[in-house]
């Protein structure tokens, strides 16, 4: 159906931001969630970027080319149609974030396994989301028969990688669904508004304190 749950969307936009990247290739355009929500909020959020001239590069892969549709276009630089593995195969591009929002259930878990090494050997980190457990049995339809889910993916699936992050949600029917990062060095997050902004901002707007958070800033830049 070409989207997803949306419980996890504002964890996957705080590690998205956090990234900072510069290339980022999503797999399984579907929608156009990722795609879309990168562009608010690396360009938009912090440079009202209307224009459309995008600093960064979003590329997007979809098998199913009835998802796509002209609004992609402008989100996206490039859209695609191809199967994953086949384009991981061919391809060599590098990337500073592979996205698989919801995809990797929809191969062989072998397919599945060799599509996630690649990617993590290919860009800084790989982003996934993914249900867990046997409880999201899906058919394909006659339009799309890549709908169907064809594995079913642990949470301890993912523990082997050295640098691994797990976090896991619960959907409307209370089913386990995890978002798992990974990389192959140690997670370094861009801290883009400076190393005490959370605890300045919690003082001031939790306790209470903004006039002493300002009193404190005025003399040390004094």
């Amino acid at each position: 159906m070409g989207t997803s749950n949306w419980q996890n969307i504002s964890y996957n936009i705080e590690l998205i931001r956090k990234i900072d990247p510069a290339a980022i290739l999503d797999v399984g355009v579907g929608f156009g969630r990722w795609g879309i929500l990168a562009r608010e909020f690396l360009e938009i959020w912090d440079s009202a970027r209307y224009d459309g001239k995008w600093e960064r590069k979003i590329t997007g892969i979809e098998i199913f080319p009835g998802y796509i549709k002209d609004y992609h276009r402008y989100f996206y630089n490039e859209v695609i149609i191809d199967d994953a593995v086949n384009y991981f195969e061919k391809s060599e591009n590098i990337y500073d974030l592979v996205i698989f929002g919801d995809v990797i259930e929809h191969f062989s878990k072998s397919d599945g396994i060799k599509l996630i090494d690649k990617a993590v050997q290919r860009s800084r980190y790989v982003m996934i989301n993914v249900p867990i457990g046997k409880y999201w049995a899906q058919e394909g339809t006659v339009d799309n028969p890549h709908e169907a889910h064809k594995s079913i993916w642990y949470n301890n699936d993912f523990t082997k990688y050295r640098h691994h992050k797990i976090k896991t949600f619960y959907d409307i029917e209370n089913r386990e669904f995890s978002v798992v990062l990974l990389s192959n060095s140690r997670f370094s997050f861009t801290k883009k508004y400076g190393k005490y902004f959370k605890i300045k901002n919690f003082l001031k707007h939790r306790l209470g304190l903004k006039k002493a958070v300002e009193w404190f800033e005025k003399k040390k830049t004094g």
